[in-house]
């Protein structure tokens, strides 16, 4: 119904001339996904082309499902005991990860599900807590101590370490959210969050590190991205990081580019 002229403001207006429109594209629960299964971790959406949920059956079995969000959100559901599942950035490709019992660390193994080939298994004698596509081929693990490359490129490769943890993000306690690499693989982010007042406050760590001088620098925040940009017309696009930064114990956020 239109509002009296003594309204007051009128904050829909105002949302309709915003240039971002937000929308729902597919409800996870529509499709029998339990709503124990939406959370970090369990849950992983490494592009715009598949979401991938590690999920239990209606039996109790254990499985994974991926939506194709470039397929009309179709739907499969692959029988898995795996703990997590991280869809590739832009292939039919799943790495799994899991544990063998009375074994330490984690397992990953990788598939291409189109062609049914197993492009690489690798036993982790540390606990994997994170781990993320950083190329179409390259599968970032973020061990307890440490930064490991795995290039599936090459057949029957190994991963690499690329540095070791460092600072406050070597420290137990710190829980890793986020791992970025710029398009050359010549610089690292590593994010993570910890608190030292019990939850009231969440302070943001990152370690920038540079794999050519193989140094580091530490930043307070709790975002960061690499990108490339065009800055000379006909020149190569000039690479670019920016971050956000709040030092601990302060409420002020900068944006730095």
């Amino acid at each position: 119904l239109p509002l009296p002229p003594s309204a007051g403001p009128r904050p829909f207006a105002a949302m309709a001339a915003m240039p971002i429109a937000v929308e729902t594209t597919i409800n996870l629960a529509d499709h029998g996904v339990n709503a124990q299964a939406f959370k970090f971790g369990v849950l992983t959406m490494e592009s715009d082309k598949y979401l991938s949920v590690k999920d239990t059956g209606a039996d109790g079995s254990s499985q994974v499902v991926v939506v194709d969000m470039h397929n009309g959100n179709a739907v499969s559901r692959k029988p898995m005991k795996a703990e997590a599942s991280l869809m590739n950035t832009a292939d039919n490709i799943m790495a799994l990860k899991g544990s063998t019992d009375g074994q330490p660390g984690h397992f990953v193994q990788v598939f291409n599900l189109d062609s049914k080939e197993k492009l690489g298994v690798f036993q982790s004698p540390a606990n994997i807590v994170f781990w993320r596509w950083i190329a179409p081929r390259m599968l970032a693990l973020v061990t307890d101590k440490e930064v490991l490359h795995w290039d599936l490129a090459t057949a029957n490769s190994a991963p690499s370490t690329a540095f070791a943890r460092a600072g406050k993000l070597a420290e137990a306690g710190t829980q890793v959210i986020s791992y970025a690499a710029n398009s050359q693989l010549s610089w690292c982010l590593l994010t993570a969050i910890s608190t030292a007042d019990g939850g009231k406050t969440i302070d943001g760590h990152m370690q920038l590190y540079s794999v050519e001088k193989k140094q580091q620098q530490m930043l307070d925040g709790h975002a960061g991205a690499f990108g490339n940009v065009m800055v000379v017309d006909g020149a190569a696009p000039a690479g670019l990081f920016c971050f956000t930064e709040r030092k601990q114990g302060t409420l002020v956020t900068k944006l730095h580019v």
